[in-house]
């Protein structure tokens, strides 16, 4: 499952976490909590966690799109297409998550890791 540029997405809040609602081309849709923000390259790179496990979905995987807004703040999220890059993010989101494992550990518990 992708994300495509005609998708749609909406923001919101669930109890102390950003999410984001995913709308996939199929018509499928995944509400994510907002996992976290990098810079990688002087590109903005964002982390999605599905809040319901996808039998189709590895346990415990999580969506990355590059991240940018339109003008009225509205987030556009696009594929990473380069693998290169898409290391570089992935390494720069564990660095990410390895200094902020408690705050990780409150939205998937330990049971799910």
């Amino acid at each position: 499952m992708g994300y495509d540029e005609n998708s749609k997405q909406e923001t919101g809040q669930n109890e102390d976490h950003d999410t984001i609602t995913l709308t996939f081309d199929d018509g499928t849709e995944a509400e994510c909590i907002v996992w976290g923000f990098v810079e990688v390259d002087g590109k903005s790179y964002i982390s999605l966690l599905p809040m319901e496990d996808d039998e189709d979905e590895e346990e415990g995987g999580c969506y990355l799109y590059q991240y940018d807004e339109n003008e009225d703040g509205e987030p556009v999220l696009g594929y990473i297409e380069d693998d290169a890059v898409l290391e570089k993010v992935i390494d720069a989101f564990d660095t990410l998550f390895d200094e902020e494992e408690s705050e990780y550990d409150e939205i998937v518990p330990g049971e799910d890791l």
